[in-house]
């Protein structure tokens, strides 16, 4: 069933049909600076003044079904003396211009002609209501991801699980050893990744700090470092690897 997309259409009946309103107000004025034609602006006009009728009378008819319900159930379920029941009065008033269906689809094909009018501009479908609603999603000053860091047991390499990135697209992992400098270690996408550092002097356990950096198209979101951790061959004595067993948990935050 076309319906309108729920980014910039309303969900309640009475909403779109003030949305609806407001787009043929809006419209008309530039619709042939848009590319429409007089015929299909006045097609528009007649869908939207069928749509108000219903807007209208929906309400309208609800509460006759709900008077209905009550006299019913007077009728046969009040004891006799009760006040006599009346059944309730209608009056309707139905669409005027008998327009075909599918009012949702011409709508969705005319914004899409819109939208791909040379002239088009934000301005005109912010003027229009078309744009979609900007996410209100969580600030990238708000996000605190969970790291967990787990370390092989050969070789210098590690696994990184990166959850809770609210938007983030992307995430990058800097090493850095013991009194060393911090050094890129890729870029990733996906909830985990391995990484393998190359160290200075291979052939011993090395102590690493780990840190995270989100970002959503490319804009940086806080920086957050994982415990140190300790990897290298399996050299690495007993008490190294519980110490590493004991660091693969959450980050906190670094500044």
């Amino acid at each position: 069933m076309p319906v309108p997309s729920n980014t910039f259409f309303p969900q309640s009946l009475q909403e779109r049909a003030a949305w609806l309103q407001a787009f043929v107000n809006n419209l008309t004025p530039i619709a042939t600076t848009l590319g429409l034609t007089p015929a299909e602006v006045s097609d528009l006009g007649l869908d939207n003044e069928d749509f108000q009728s219903i807007a209208q009378t929906t309400p309208e008819v609800d509460a006759f079904r709900s008077a209905v319900r009550e006299y019913r159930l007077s009728l046969t379920e009040s004891p006799v003396g009760s006040p006599h029941p009346m059944f309730p009065f209608s009056n309707f008033n139905g669409p005027q211009n008998n327009r075909p269906a599918g009012l949702f689809q011409r709508l969705m094909e005319l914004i899409e002609r819109i939208r791909a009018a040379p002239a088009f501009t934000d301005e005109i479908g912010a003027s229009l209501g078309i744009m979609p609603a900007q996410s209100n999603g969580i600030s990238p000053a708000d996000v605190k991801p969970a790291i967990e860091v787990f370390p092989s047991q050969t070789g210098y390499m590690f696994s990184i699980i990166v959850s809770d990135r609210a938007e983030s697209d992307a995430w990058t992992v800097s090493i850095q050893p013991k009194n060393g400098e911090w050094s890129n270690a890729g870029t990733f996408t996906g909830k985990s990744a391995d990484v393998t550092y190359a160290p200075a002097a291979p052939g011993n356990p090395v102590a690493v700090s780990v840190r995270v950096q989100l970002k959503k198209k490319n804009a940086r979101f806080r920086l957050f470092i994982s415990p140190g951790i300790m990897i290298g061959p399996p050299t690495c004595p007993p008490i190294c690897r519980r110490n590493n067993e004991s660091r693969g948990r959450p980050s906190i935050l670094l500044k």
